[in-house]
């Protein structure tokens, strides 16, 4: 049974080294002279102990004179030293290129995530995710540093360690070889079974991190719906019951076979050791040439001993970073498409013709939309709870594309847009919004990053957030937590309604953006929306129509269609109309 090495993971260790080719090629030439001095002293060791046997025997050159012995201590000294400093190297340039890789693979991992569509991330568990990528790295250093940069010089000196076993004792050299090749095989028959067990326990860990991530996110949540006994158990059954149960059956057959390899060890020792006895009596072996076998015969094992240490290091890390390259092999956006549109600006006119849309085949979120809205015209979206309002904004900003069918920003395909210009001229107020654990000041520039403060200032005027920055202690330097947990609902509205204003958007899209306000705030901040909204192209998605009165026309959706279209004062006459059902119900006369 060969070895199983997963090979896409081990091309892709190899795509990272490959960025430090002069530094392979430096350690490389370290290498062989770690090589070349590592097997010149078991040979000295050998020699001062057949000196020191006949101390009478004399070094002489032409400026020196002293015992055969102390010739050889004294260039074994010398030998070992220069080999020290060699693999003193060696390990400062492994710990360096390891954490260099490591922060290559960072690096390169979150710029991908972060340019792969909006639907991946809605898709997947970010807890499963940044285990993934977080495993990945760490296993890839590990086998940058411990193995492949580490392991390289001893294999390497293996080839003169075999020379050098051979010109002392080909027989017990033989045998040497006989027994690596016993301790390989047995590597190789366990190995499958062990990659087996290794990819179940990633995909375990991999689930249980996930929910401990998500319980960790929703910390609020779980507290008002007292849930923390449940996540509790929960965590319980997927670490011990599940992770951890297969992380320990994988554990018993590793430690099976290191015990089975260690007999191998020393069963080799021994027959070594008897042979050698043996050889002395008969004179074929000095007691020095004992000493350089036993050197050379650990020089020979050490490389395939490590390797058996470090195999868990290669299958566990080879797998993780096959695991994780399925992620970051998703294809990312195309921000910039052939033949781009090169505007200056945007005026803000936005079309629907014919579009279609869906997530997946046969379920169609949209269907047959057409509307046409003129620049700084006010839209409103109302419909019950998943009829297709995000979906159909999420067209506009290019996070999605039509099915069938094309939407138009003054008159140029959306799909034929750089989508960072599109981005930076369209700004979105939602209903939750997420904060960075930064600064008020960042936080509200964020978007429009190199903003002036006095910029910022007049935004965040603008916006009613001066109301609040004033009475922090540190005003524009307040930490606002976690997704903003240091702020109100309400504040949070006015820094996302700030950041929203300091871009100076065309299109603005309020998502409903006072649905958990109280009546105070919900003023404030409507003062704020008027402000941002004049002369620009609004999109408003409502369910409380309240908000909604003042559009220049207002789109209510129904399963995927415009069910029906015009002002408010003219669809509440549309007699048992949609819109008129949910105006009734919402000031209590509907049932």
């Amino acid at each position: 049974m060969k070895i199983q090495i997963p090979y896409q993971g081990f091309k892709i260790v190899i795509r990272y080294l490959a960025n430090y080719k002069k530094d392979l090629i430096a350690l490389s030439f370290l290498g062989v002279a770690s090589a070349l001095t590592n097997g010149a002293v078991p040979y000295l060791a050998g020699r001062f102990f057949d000196a020191i046997l006949e101390p009478a025997e004399i070094f002489k050159s032409t400026s020196v004179e002293m015992p055969l012995w102390l010739f050889f201590i004294i260039l074994w000294l010398i030998i070992r030293l220069i080999s020290d400093m060699i693999d003193w190297k060696i390990k400062l340039e492994s710990a360096r290129m390891d954490e260099l890789v490591h922060s290559d693979y960072m690096i390169n991992a979150f710029k991908t995530l972060l340019e792969l569509p909006v639907g991946f991330h809605k898709d997947k568990k970010m807890g499963q995710i940044t285990d993934r990528i977080g495993r990945a790295a760490g296993w890839l250093s590990r086998i940058v540093g411990d193995v492949l940069i580490a392991l390289t010089p001893q294999f390497l000196s293996i080839f003169v360690a075999l020379i050098f076993s051979f010109y002392v004792n080909y027989f017990m050299a033989i045998i040497l070889l006989l027994a690596i090749f016993i301790y390989v095989l047995l590597l190789a028959k366990m190995a499958p079974s062990l990659a087996r067990l290794q990819r179940k326990s990633n995909r375990a860990y991999n689930r249980a991190y996930a929910d401990a991530y998500d319980a960790i996110f929703n910390v609020a949540p779980i507290k008002q719906a007292v849930g923390e006994k449940h996540e509790r158990r929960k965590i319980f059954i997927n670490f011990r019951l599940k992770a951890s149960k297969i992380w320990i059956e994988m554990m018993a057959i590793w430690q099976g076979m290191n015990f089975y390899q260690r007999l191998i060890v020393t069963a080799t020792q021994f027959i070594i050791y008897g042979l050698a006895i043996y050889f002395i009596h008969q004179g074929a072996m000095t007691l020095g040439e004992l000493v350089m076998f036993s050197g050379y015969a650990t020089m020979l094992f050490g490389p395939f001993i490590m390797l058996g240490h470090n195999w868990q290091v290669v299958q566990n890390g080879l797998i993780s970073i096959e695991r994780a390259e399925k992620i970051l092999k998703t294809p990312p956006e195309i921000y910039v498409p052939e033949n781009a549109v090169v505007l200056s600006d945007i005026k803000g006119e936005v079309e629907f013709k014919n579009v279609y849309f869906s997530y997946k085949r046969g379920k169609q979120v949209l269907e047959n939309i057409n509307f046409k809205v003129k620049p700084g015209e006010i839209i409103a979206l109302v419909g019950e709870s998943g009829v297709g309002k995000s979906t159909l904004i999420d067209l506009i900003s290019g996070y999605y594309f039509a099915t069938n069918g094309n939407v138009y920003i003054d008159n140029h395909n959306v799909k034929n847009f750089d989508l960072n210009f599109l981005r930076s001229k369209i700004a979105v107020v939602p209903q939750e919004v997420v904060l960075f654990n930064d600064t008020i000041e960042k936080n509200i520039k964020y978007g429009n990053f190199g903003a002036s403060i006095k910029a910022v200032k007049k935004a965040a005027e603008m916006s009613h957030c001066l109301e609040f920055i004033e009475k922090f202690s540190k005003k524009w330097n307040q930490i606002v937590g976690e997704r903003g947990v240091k702020l109100s609902v309400g504040q949070k509205q006015r820094v996302a309604i700030g950041r929203a204003i300091l871009r100076k958007p065309r299109i603005l899209i309020l998502d409903e953006p006072t649905s958990a306000l109280d009546a105070k705030s919900e003023n404030i901040i409507a003062e704020s929306l008027e402000e941002l909204m004049k002369d620009r192209t609004t999109f408003i998605i409502a369910h409380r129509l309240s908000t909604v009165r003042k559009a220049d026309r207002i789109l209510v959706l129904d399963k995927g269609k415009i069910a029906e279209e015009g002002r408010h004062e003219e669809l509440i006459k549309i007699k048992n109309g949609i819109y008129q059902n949910l105006y009734k119900l919402q000031i209590g006369l509907g049932k």
